[in-house]
């Protein structure tokens, strides 16, 4: 392994004056230094306060103090959080945490709450810093061996004991919260106090200045216990800080400065990335798609190509490098000197079979075998394809669409990205149902991308769009998209009304084909501003309120020939997948009853399935839908049983037809009384087809 020293950027001024010194041997006075505030805070996954915490770090004190570094301690131990068993975490009593979220500035502040997190640490960033820190180190990703020399200098004459603490942080965990959902990302997470909960000491006395301490740190990364997740080298900091010995520590124990740096020094860095759109074609075109791999490390590396492919059958594929075309599923590597990039070429064949395909490019450094990264092309048949699902935004939760669509639709769909409507002409006239998911993507629209959702809703189909900041982005002052205004009154139907609702909880409207009973609140998967909308004409009706109105959070609408469902949400604000799949299921009911010019009638309706019942839990009384396929009305039975098995309700015991159909359980037996608490089964049953699902009931 390489090892380099890497400084911050806050300090290359002290290496340029030692340079300057050590060459022209005069006397000089340090100069001050920038100052890296601190803030220790502590936090949980079974707090419900917490992420209004995370959310002034995440969108006031860094935005304004990029320097600032944030260290998160987890707890407390027996709360169930897996983040709060860490080495070191007697840390949390020797700073004086008790309250949730709170925290301490330089450990001169005293423990404050959040709300004075920012005007505390903006305080501290000018107040220049007293020694410097730098780091040497390497590390070792098949031990995960750290091994660390840090030098401490100190920038004027200082008295007393001093120690330095070596703390490794990690973000990016994708962890329940309360009040955040099941999908919250956890940032400056500690996940050890590397030499102890309180250092190791560097001088106790007189520290001159200009006086330069050296200390090694080699250090195995832990495995935490379950359910913590193990720890991931590539998403780990390194924060070493210098704090004056005193008592109280979170008052009198100065910290004097603290640097922070990637715990894998980057000797051996690389991206991948697509150079070229995702690709929407006739089956009978080659799909020729390109990413580019760049060296962006110190040193140059050698990399192994090992493509993989993700589609119908009977398509054929290869990669071209610089050493030329190979099929994929062979390897090949390529050398990148440092600082330099490769293309490497894909090409699809679907030799005339429709369908959706995803090539995935897979790279690894040869010296560095923790180094490793992918990207995935994607290409779409322009026939054979029911719904083309777009991914608008860089985070995948286009990915809570398909996951809905795997559950509870029986047809095809394929994914790519919203360039792939960027090229002129691009044919989407064969997709019954377009769905943009946009997420927090800014700009909301290219206007490539509005005139082929224009199109495409004049050729007769049908839309599913959400995201929280599309009306913002087209009509507040500082939108990016300001021309998609005559498509979203003319199209979606509707008015943009305001940012952010005050409120996160969204309920159905009674009767609606598509909410009805339906009531969520908004997870925390992101900074929640829920947009408030509203149908601007007759054509348009509101779907989602939030708390009980008057303010609008979704409108379904019916064009000419076309039918749009628009949520002022993304999707994956929903964190209960069976209310997602609840919602995705109606939706693309109701649009595929109202199209007819496109695809094939009622697409989305035509199979056997047993909906998951909403609400689930439930009390008084829940909605089952169902799907019947059968050419000709068949007699069905749905019915309830509890957990020993013994029937309780019959709900449904006649010939019914295909197509779609709802049921509501009140929760009582065939007798009319309330049953107990507790898990229930509902069976369908229509010719020789069957299906059961679960169901809890809770007075």
């Amino acid at each position: 392994m390489h090892s380099v020293t890497i400084f911050r950027k806050n300090s290359i001024f002290l290496l340029l004056v030692a340079t300057v010194f050590a060459l022209s041997f005069v006397n000089f006075s340090y100069a001050q230094m920038q100052r890296n505030p601190v803030l220790e805070y502590c936090t949980g996954t079974w707090c419900g306060y917490c992420p209004q915490g995370h959310a002034i770090i995440q969108n006031t004190i860094l935005p304004n103090i990029p320097n600032a570094i944030i260290i998160g301690y987890h707890g407390y131990v027996g709360s169930g959080d897996p983040f709060a068993v860490f080495p070191g975490n007697s840390i949390l009593n020797s700073l004086g945490f008790s309250a949730y979220p709170t925290g301490i500035i330089d450990r001169v502040t005293g423990i404050q709450s959040r709300s004075a997190w920012y005007s505390y640490m903006n305080t501290r960033n000018g107040v220049p810093a007293t020694v410097s820190i730098t780091v040497n180190r390497s590390f070792d990703p098949a031990t995960k061996q750290l091994n660390a020399t840090f030098t401490f200098t100190a920038l004027q004459n200082l008295t007393g004991q001093f120690k330095y603490n070596a703390i490794l942080l990690e973000s990016g965990m994708v962890y329940n919260q309360a009040n955040g959902g099941a999908n919250y990302v956890h940032r400056h997470v500690v996940r050890a106090m590397m030499n102890g909960a309180l250092g190791e000491q560097l001088i106790n006395g007189t520290w001159t200045q200009g006086q330069v301490i050296t200390k090694t740190l080699s250090y195995f990364l832990p495995t935490p216990p379950p359910p913590s997740p193990d720890i991931i080298p590539d998403s780990c900091d390194i924060v070493a800080m210098v704090y004056k010995v005193g008592s109280p520590l979170y008052s009198n124990a100065e910290i004097q400065q603290a640097e922070e740096w990637t715990l894998i020094a980057p000797d051996y860095v690389a991206t991948m990335a697509p150079l070229t759109p995702d690709i929407i074609a006739s089956n009978t075109m080659p799909a020729h798609i390109s990413a580019v791999l760049r060296n962006e490390g110190l040193m140059d590396d050698m990399y192994y190509i090992d493509p993989t492919f993700n589609g119908p059958a009977g398509w054929t594929q290869e990669f071209t490098t610089v050493n030329g075309t190979f099929p994929i599923g062979q390897s090949d590597s390529v050398v990148v000197a440092s600082g330099d990039s490769t293309i490497i070429d894909v090409t699809v064949y679907p030799n005339s079979i429709d369908g959706y395909g995803a090539s995935t490019l897979n790279f690894a450094s040869k010296n560095n075998p923790g180094l490793a990264g992918s990207t995935v092309l994607r290409n779409v048949t322009t026939t054979g394809i029911d719904i083309l699902v777009v991914d608008a935004e860089d985070d995948n939760y286009e990915t809570y669409v398909t996951g809905s669509l795997d559950r509870i639709y029986p047809g095809t769909y394929g994914v790519v990205s919203r360039t792939a409507l960027h090229p002129s002409g691009v044919d989407l006239s064969n997709f019954t149902v377009l769905t943009w998911s946009a997420g927090t993507t800014f700009p909301a629209f290219y206007p490539e991308e509005v005139n082929a959702l224009e199109a495409f809703l004049n050729q007769g189909g049908g839309l599913f769009i959400n995201g929280q900041d599309i009306g913002s982005d087209i009509f507040e002052p500082t939108g990016q998209s300001h021309f998609a205004q005559i498509f979203y009154h003319n199209y979606l139907h509707a008015n943009y009304v305001a940012d952010a609702s005050n409120w996160f909880l969204l309920k159905g409207y009674p009767g609606d084909p598509i909410t009805d009973g339906l009531q969520f609140v908004l997870g925390f998967i992101y900074d929640k501003s829920p947009e408030k909308i509203a149908p601007r004409d007759a054509n348009a009706t509101p779907i989602l309120k939030y708390l009980n109105g008057p303010d609008i959070g979704a409108i379904k609408a019916s064009g000419n020939n076309y039918r749009v469902v628009y949520l002022g949400i993304g999707l994956e604000q929903i964190d209960q997948a069976d209310i997602r799949d609840t919602l995705m299921y109606r939706s693309l009911r109701w649009i595929g009853e109202g199209i007819t010019s496109v695809g094939e009638p009622g697409t989305v309706a035509q199979s056997f399935r047993l909906v998951q019942n909403y609400p689930n839990p439930f009390n008084p009384s829940t909605t089952i839908d169902y799907v019947l396929n059968s050419a000709k009305p068949v007699e069905t039975q749905l019915t309830i049983y509890n957990a020993l098995g013994q029937k309780v309700r019959t709900l449904v015991n006649e010939i019914q037809p295909a197509g779609s159909h709802q049921v509501v359980w009140n929760g009582r037996d065939d007798f009319g009384r309330e049953v107990a608490s507790g898990i229930y089964y509902y069976k369908l049953v229509s010719g020789k087809q069957q299906a059961v699902n679960k169901m809890l009931l809770m007075r």
